[in-house]
């Protein structure tokens, strides 16, 4: 059973609240630039108002990139699990394309009898860092 590709990207939200900050950002930026010279202590104000939005910005940036890094895990490893149905012969192989359950594969190794089965298919979780 394939499973859903995890969602990646920003949100929409997080979209949003970009545009305002560089709007916000500029606005204030531009108030800075013609308060400055007549009162510096506003101008001030609004300057570093504009640094800080400009700042978050470039910092969810950054966040969401390393975000676009971490979403695409190593695929899983996928196994087939191998019987016998006379003696207790069970062995562990990759999975091949066009593998499926109860496919019969030939001779056993032990009994020498042509019980060989696939008995299961399954994934190797992901292993976390």
């Amino acid at each position: 059973m394939a499973q859903p590709k995890p969602r990646s990207g920003p949100s929409i939200g997080l979209m949003i609240i970009s545009i305002v900050l560089v709007l916000l950002g500029f606005y204030t930026l531009n108030v800075a630039l013609a308060t400055l010279p007549n009162d510096f202590t506003l101008g001030t104000v609004y300057f570093v108002v504009a640094v800080l939005s400009f700042g978050f910005v470039a910092f969810s940036i950054v966040r969401v990139r390393r975000g676009y890094a971490l979403a695409n895990p190593a695929p899983n490893k996928v196994l087939s699990v191998v019987k016998c149905r006379n003696c207790t012969f069970k062995q562990l192989k990759a999975f091949a394309l066009g593998d499926y359950v109860t496919k019969t594969l030939g001779m056993c190794t032990q009994c020498n009898a042509a019980n060989l089965f696939i008995d299961g298919i399954y994934g190797e979780g992901t292993q976390r860092r």
